[in-house]
């Protein structure tokens, strides 16, 4: 969310169109690729002799998950979790772009430009 919100700031600052709307697409995408990943995991957890037993199958789900009580209970949660995450982004997104879109044409249409 710190990487998120700072380049939305940043967008902003550097006069990009659209930053909110651009920033929650940022998101999303980034909440996609951990979607990807903590489903690799959790797909991974479920066969854990070819493992040598439980672990982390990738750098991005050690980043989310930490070190702590790994178990394939926990790896499903933090599947299912990035899931509605992802799913609420994807769904803030045309809100966020229209808002946008009525606040430039409500500007505009005051001369503000």
């Amino acid at each position: 969310m710190i990487v998120v919100t700072g380049s939305i700031l940043g967008l902003r600052k550097a006069g990009v169109r659209n930053p909110f709307s651009k920033g929650v697409a940022l998101a999303a995408g980034l909440s996609l690729l951990a979607v990807a990943c903590l489903a690799q995991n959790y797909t991974q957890s479920l066969i854990p002799e070819a493992n040598d037993g439980i672990g982390i199958s990738n750098p991005v789900a050690y980043w989310i998950i930490g070190e702590d009580g790994w178990s394939q209970s926990l790896f499903r949660a933090a599947f299912r979790m990035s899931i509605y995450w992802t799913l609420a982004l994807l769904l803030l997104y045309p809100f966020v772009a229209a808002a946008e879109a009525r606040l430039r044409n409500n500007r505009t249409a005051d001369g503000r430009g």
